[in-house]
């Protein structure tokens, strides 16, 4: 009842009366069925209405779902972004099968071996393996449930294809769950035509109204006492308005490691000695590979292609051979040889097979399919046959793979046809996808030029990383506790920064690389005391380009901030509050002596303004902005009425209705109750676990291990 409760006070009596139609609830995980009350505390990630979470199960799962992840981009590495995004969503995840499994557990509703089997091989497939290319009958394009058997069968050989089926299999139940939840609140739900036609009525209903008004701001601040006994009350009734969650706030230090001139220079003479092997070398993209921090780049440019202008003039007036630099450019030097000039062709008329990892053939099957049709190609194979029937290219399949002519630097693989020739079979292979192509013909041909360009970044050198890291460690050591860490930074004129509001998975600080593991030990960090690492014991943190040393300012218990955290706040809002009443007050005594709105002006001293075609569903009123009172009464007042003082948001207001311009007959009910019912909708979808996430009891400890 306390979750219906929730519900209801947060999506209004129709939703929740529409729960407790229905009665129904979520998904819950293999993960949690049975418990894990027996986990030490030693391994415990978090606990989830009483029930303890075991960090190396959900590490388990994460690392699953990084490979997966890994396996659907296609790269073999993920950058620190993607992997707290997945880390994220893994947690979102296993939330999502403790608290609303528990609903459902409930509520006994579920998906039996039967109707999962019915989804996979049945008479009500699923879209995902109704679509799935492996699937379909390449005779006829039309989806055979007999391939769908026939791979199920082949798993057994394949413990890694059959680890993947089963998670998909788990994913399809989870999803038909959900499906399950969402469809009985549906039908339960329900919007009458007064109700839509009362909402429909608000929309089109539209008044012209004079107004009168003082703004607060003509009060003066001074003018008005408050009393600690004031703030306390408005504290106490507004109490919500200040929840907070586990924060704390740091301020800290940086020692920037920036390349010294000496560093340069080694940097500079470094690419000047490569210059006679880079004019020598034969096989420049060998060279560059092997000596460059950036890579070798393939393409042939033709006149005005080229990104560096100087780069672009060199390549068509140069000789072979010629070498341009070092020269400086995007933080690196770097070295250019004009290695080939040649006339190209700029078109080509090309065909091709895509293939792509899907949830039915790994990474691992796609490059041993993609080996195969290849062979099957270079030994006559008929390649619009195979386009037809492999091609993940759907558009290019049906027309045999053939994407007709096209300009060369369209097409990601051209270098490569171009190397092999016409009429030769090619594979190339990206990140998400492998291309097998055939370049059929060749347009006209155009000079064009390739540069091999060596590249060094302009990067510390170790001596200078030392030299940063023995100034922060004095610092450190000379200022380690918070009142010499801040005379020290007064006495030296170093730039304090401020990090505020930093909650337990903050990852970010801004300026600073990768400063995650700053933040997570400040957590570990008392007030008014330094931040220290607690495997290396060092106040300093190598975050990126930035030795740092910081210190806790301030932190936030989850709960209800104390009301001294809040005073400014509330000490605003009662202001506001007493400064309407005596506003009001004013408005009141001259309204008993005003026959109307006018007479109400000049004795308050205030022009008279005017506002039309207001309606109560309007974000705003024009001239006064966002008033929503000044909306709901102006829509209540008849003709020529005129409003008790409104306390609005910037002012109070005397109102008085010159016109009202009611709907016409026309009202378009079915209308106006599809869109209440689909805006209901989404809100249920987007809502009820927020909510029902909100009432649970989560103790978080994700902290001890990321």
């Amino acid at each position: 009842m306390a979750t219906l409760e929730k519900i209801r006070n947060r999506m209004g009596l129709l939703v929740s009366i529409v729960i407790g139609m229905a009665l129904l609830a979520f998904i819950l995980g293999d993960l949690f069925r049975g418990g894990t009350n027996l986990t030490s505390d030693q391994f415990e990630l978090a606990e989830i209405n009483g029930v303890s979470v075991d960090y190396r199960n959900y590490q388990q799962r994460l690392e699953d779902a990084l490979e997966n992840a890994k396996t659907n981009s296609g790269q073999s590495t993920l950058d620190d972004q993607t992997r707290y995004q997945v880390r994220d969503q893994v947690w979102e995840q296993l939330l999502q099968e403790r608290i609303m499994g528990e609903e459902f557990d409930e509520a006994g509703v579920n998906v039996s071996t039967e109707e999962l089997k019915d989804m996979v091989v049945g008479n009500n497939i699923h879209p995902q393996i109704r679509q799935a290319q492996a699937f379909q009958n390449p005779q006829t394009g039309q989806f055979d449930p007999e391939r769908v058997k026939m791979y199920i069968a082949q798993l057994q050989n394949d413990p890694e294809a059959r680890s993947r089926w089963m998670a998909f299999e788990q994913s399809l139940k989870q999803q038909r769950l959900n499906n399950k939840y969402y469809a009985a609140i549906q039908k339960g739900m329900y919007v009458t035509d007064s109700y839509a036609k009362q909402a429909a009525i608000e929309q089109q209903k539209k008044v012209d109204f004079k107004y009168v008004s003082i703004p607060y701001t003509d009060l003066k601040d001074e003018d008005v006492t408050i009393s600690d006994a004031d703030l306390k009350e408005y504290y106490e009734a507004h109490k919500k308005m200040f929840k907070q969650e586990e924060a704390l706030d740091m301020e800290y230090i940086s020692f920037s490691i920036e390349p010294s001139p000496e560093d340069i220079q080694a940097i500079k003479s470094e690419v000047e000695s490569l210059i006679p092997e880079l004019k020598d070398s034969e096989v420049e993209a060998q060279f560059v590979a092997a000596t460059s921090d950036e890579p070798f780049d393939p393409k042939y440019y033709k006149k005005g292609e080229h990104e560096n202008a100087t780069l672009d003039s060199i390549m068509f007036t140069q000789e072979e051979g010629d070498i341009y630099g070092p020269y400086r450019e995007d933080g690196y030097f770097k070295v250019a040889k004009l290695a080939h000039v040649d006339e190209r062709p700029d078109t080509v008329k090309v065909r091709h097979i895509v293939l792509m990892p899907t949830e039915q053939r790994g990474a691992q099957q796609t490059q041993a399919l993609a080996d195969s049709l290849t062979k099957e190609l270079e030994s006559g194979a008929d390649f619009a046959t195979l386009a037809e029937e492999f091609s993940a290219d759907q558009e290019t399949a049906k027309k045999g793979g053939e994407l007709g002519w096209r300009k060369v630097e369209e097409i990601i693989y051209s270098e490569a046809l171009l190397d092999a020739g016409v009429n030769e079979v090619v594979q190339f292979p990206t990140n998400q996808y492998i291309f097998i192509a055939k370049m059929d013909e060749v347009g006209k041909e155009v000079k064009q030029a390739q540069l091999a360009v060596i590249s060094r970044e302009i990067v510390p050198s170790e001596d200078t990383r030392d030299r940063v890291y023995q100034k922060a460690s004095k610092f450190a050591a000379q200022h380690n506790s918070f009142e010499e860490f801040n005379t020290g930074i007064e006495q030296q004129g170093l730039v304090k920064k401020q990090a505020n509001n930093l909650n337990p998975t903050s990852r970010e600080i801004a300026g600073l690389e990768n400063a995650r593991n700053i933040i997570r030990e400040a957590f570990f960090t008392e007030e008014n005391q330094i931040i220290v690492d607690r495997n290396s014991q060092s106040p300093i943190f190598e975050l990126g380009d930035n030795y740092v040393l910081g210190v806790v300012t301030e932190k936030y218990e989850e709960g209800f901030a104390p009301l001294e955290d809040v005073r400014a706040t509330v000490e605003r809002a009662v202001r506001k509050e007493k400064k309407a009443q005596m506003l009001m007050d004013k408005m009141n005594d001259a309204l008993a002596n005003s026959s109307n709105i006018e007479a109400l002006g000049s004795a308050l001293s205030v022009d008279v303004k005017m506002s039309e075609g207001v309606s109560f569903g309007a974000f705003s009123v024009p001239g006064l902005g966002i008033e929503p009172k000044v909306q709901g009464v102006a829509q209540a007042l008849n003709q020529d009425e005129i409003s008790s003082p409104i306390e609005g948001n910037n002012a109070v207001y005397v109102i008085q209705v010159t016109d009202i311009q009611e709907p016409g007959d026309n009202l378009n009910i079915a209308m106006q109750k599809q869109s209440i019912q689909r805006n209901y909708l989404t809100r249920v979808q987007r809502e009820v676990f927020e909510v029902l996430k909100e009432n649970a009891e989560i103790d978080d400890k994700r902290i001890n291990f990321y």
